[in-house]
């Protein structure tokens, strides 16, 4: 946060629009990531319950949902459990299990080379994989069955990463299946902001400041998106 602040001002002296510029970069990625230099850990652990959880206030692996339940469990809690994050080593934040990572990336590759989404998703929310259908928009990855939407994800990328880490995460949490669709939505979606390479194409993940329309307003979002494919991983609307 010193380094946007101190450097927004200097280039604001000499050119007011370029330290504007710089100053709203900085701040999407320290919003999204927790950090501007790179080569700092993915997630702020600051950032973690709070924003994290405003930020899927809507079901990826179902209907839309209501707030959160008080029986819901946080995804910092579950996945701490899981041994799935951990204290970084070397800085006060929240770093992937190296073990964990290892799997999850396996399992993408699996997911992918196997092209196994309908067959794994279908497990996931005990649907008919025959009658399960992928619908690909601009916005969005929509699941459906008989037209009814069963999930929605940002990008087929983002389908591929909670896929995997559901897999994983069946294994290391012993209460997994316990927790209602919704709860697990909220935890996957939250790995994927540890995400720094794509699932598809392999480039770093890069987050910018975008102004994204909808049907009745316009909003201001932070979005994570693959450098070489294009495909969308994570989208947080600024509050």
């Amino acid at each position: 946060m010193t380094i946007a602040v101190v450097v927004s001002t200097v280039l604001t002296f000499a050119a007011i629009p370029v330290g504007i510029t710089f100053f709203a970069f900085s701040m999407a990625a320290i919003y999204l990531r927790g950090y501007l230099v790179p080569g700092t850990p993915t997630l702020t652990k600051t950032y973690f319950p709070d924003w994290l959880l405003r930020m899927f206030d809507k079901s990826e692996m179902g209907t839309p949902t209501q707030a959160p339940k008080e029986s819901d469990r946080e995804p910092e809690e579950v996945l701490t459990e899981a041994n799935v994050i951990e204290p970084c080593a070397e800085i006060d934040d929240l770093c992937l299990d190296d073990e964990f990572q290892t799997a999850w990336q396996e399992n993408m590759e699996r997911v992918l080379e196997e092209g196994a989404e309908k067959s794994d998703l279908s497990r996931i929310l005990d649907a008919d994989e025959e009658e399960l259908e992928f619908e690909e928009h601009e916005s969005a990855f929509l699941a459906r069955i008989d037209g009814r939407r069963l999930g929605q994800w940002e990008s087929h990328a983002a389908l591929v990463a909670d896929l995997a880490a559901a897999r994983e995460l069946s294994d290391r949490y012993g209460d997994w299946d316990e927790l209602t669709v919704d709860n697990q939505s909220r935890i996957l979606s939250g790995l994927r902001i540890f995400l720094e390479t794509c699932p598809e194409c392999g480039e770093m993940i890069t987050a910018e400041q975008e102004t994204v329309e909808s049907c009745c307003r316009s909003m201001e979002v932070v979005a994570a998106t693959c450098g070489g494919c294009d495909a969308r991983i994570l989208e947080v609307e600024q509050n």
